[in-house]
């Protein structure tokens, strides 16, 4: 029980409190917690939550609050957008960049401003972006069949009939999954170790990838469309993939 009460203390410490000042003050309540039971522990300090809500400096606390949102909002807001399936516009595309390049600075601003890590990469991190670099790869190779118009290939993966659903379904799953990893890894960036913000900067990367590309399969139209129409939407996949491995690596180091 008092393993679980300075656990729960531990996470709510990380979460409250900038990762120095978290360091300090479990360093000063392991003495308090050792050898007293739980039932003792919350009559005179009360839930872990509450103890550390008492100690945040509500300034700090509101300014971490609102980074987190904003950070959230970058993955959140252009999936909300790409659902209405509206025409594709450079101004949707725009936001689209806007989105992944504030949420690649603020988070290495934050995260890396506040570094709490060791030597070793957590367990987790390299799964998890060897997963969302599959995930970015699975988006380059339906672009890739899409925009060469690869016909025989796209018919093997579905009939003709079901091809741009199956290939939809594809894309919002990938989308979903990578999107759902970036917003745990967030999380973690606070709560363990500064490092997973490449993560979320990856998983944040994928998902505009993924939605820059749902954004064009869902506005398409071929009137008008002239040898290299394709080009723009190439360069554009290449500088949010570029990008998202560039500010990666920086979070990694």
């Amino acid at each position: 029980m008092r393993r679980d009460y300075l656990s729960r203390l531990s996470r709510a410490a990380r979460w409250y409190l900038p990762p120095a000042e978290a360091a300090e003050v479990l360093e000063d309540y392991r003495e308090i917690v050792a050898g007293r039971s739980e039932e003792e522990l919350r009559r005179d300090l009360g839930t872990p939550r509450a103890a550390m809500r008492q100690l945040a400096q509500p300034k700090a606390y509101r300014r971490w609050l609102m980074v987190f949102g904003v950070l959230a909002a970058c993955l959140a807001l252009p999936m909300a957008m790409a659902r209405n399936e509206i025409y594709w516009s450079p101004v949707i595309n725009t936001a689209y960049m806007i989105f992944l390049s504030l949420g690649g600075a603020l988070s290495l601003n934050c995260f890396r401003r506040n570094r709490n890590q060791g030597k070793r990469l957590p367990r987790g991190i390299v799964p998890l972006l060897a997963l969302l670099l599959a995930g970015m790869a699975g988006v380059w190779f339906l672009a890739g069949l899409v925009l060469t118009e690869s016909w025989e290939l796209l018919n093997w993966l579905a009939s003709a009939a079901d091809l741009g659903w199956t290939i939809h379904l594809l894309l919002r799953l990938m989308i979903l999954a990578m999107a759902l990893i970036a917003l745990c890894a967030l999380v973690k960036s606070r709560l363990d170790d500064s490092r997973w913000c490449a993560v979320y900067i990856l998983g944040l990367s994928g998902v505009i990838l993924g939605l820059s590309f749902y954004l064009l399969m869902t506005s398409m139209n071929f009137d008008g469309f002239v040898p290299g129409w394709w080009r723009p939407h190439v360069i554009q996949y290449i500088v949010i993939t570029l990008l998202g491995l560039l500010e990666t690596g920086v979070a990694l180091c």
